[in-house]
């Protein structure tokens, strides 16, 4: 049985958090052993796509900068995400762990089959985007990763839950997302420039589905241990490597 390292990091910056991202992108590049790393967030923060070279077209910077709201840029793809209450994951693995072979979707759908194995285990329905028949409603694309759907992202009672993006080369996928707890839109409007109804309307959050709230650190034992069982595998758990050495 294959073993991955986990690491439970400790609240820290936006660029704090995307600059660890990025060096266990290249370290298991280096080692080839696989990471799975849960961490969270200072205080609201808001992280854009690596192709993305204008956040301030939807983005307030000034409100961000006077409330000590913090941008980031992400080395992977996709859309402008505000970050607050929630897990966040990554993982960086092999194309072999991921099951992929040709197709790049195919990695997709097997790297997001563990969130659909941890929302199951909290008694919701998840589904891939995919197969709801107005997809192609939600799928024209947008600024905002919570304004539209991708095939694989995920979807609880028609609404989107969290986002997903990914990075890759020819060794290695790397991928990162969001499970929110709580999603606050107001504070969320304060700081976009406009805020489209239907991201208010379209997208959920644990706490808008569950009747109960588990304790945070019951979320994130039953998100380790879907990703075990979902790639077969067990875990090495060490220290997070921002804190151990300082990104040295």
């Amino acid at each position: 049985m294959k073993t991955f390292r986990l690491i439970r990091s400790r609240p820290a910056s936006a660029v704090y958090n995307m600059a660890l991202d990025e060096k266990i992108f290249f370290r298991f590049m280096k080692d080839g052993i696989p990471v799975f790393r849960i961490y969270s967030w200072q205080s609201p923060s808001f992280t854009y796509g690596v192709s993305q070279k204008n956040p301030g077209r939807e983005i307030v910077l000034s409100q961000c900068a006077k409330d000590g709201v913090y941008l980031a840029k992400r080395m992977t793809g996709g859309g402008i995400l505000f970050h607050n209450n929630e897990i966040t994951y990554s993982l960086a693995c092999s194309k072999e762990d991921a099951g992929e072979k040709k197709e790049v979707f195919v990695s997709y759908r097997n790297i997001c089959a563990f969130l659909i194995s941890f929302y199951r285990s909290l008694g919701l329905d998840p589904s891939f985007a995919l197969e709801a028949e107005d997809f192609n409603k939600h799928c024209a694309a947008h600024p905002l990763c919570s304004a539209s759907r991708e095939k694989y992202d995920i979807v609880i009672n028609g609404k989107k839950i969290g986002g997903n993006a990914q990075r890759r080369n020819k060794q290695a996928i790397f991928q990162h997302g969001s499970i929110p707890i709580s999603i606050d839109f107001d504070l969320m409007s304060r700081y976009i420039r406009f805020l489209p109804k239907e991201v208010c309307i379209d997208t959920t959050s644990l706490s808008q589905e569950l009747k109960r709230m588990p304790a945070r650190g019951m979320l994130e034992d039953k998100l380790i241990e879907a990703v075990k069982d979902s790639f077969g595998i067990n875990f090495i758990e060490e220290e997070d490597p921002v804190y151990e050495a300082r990104m040295a």
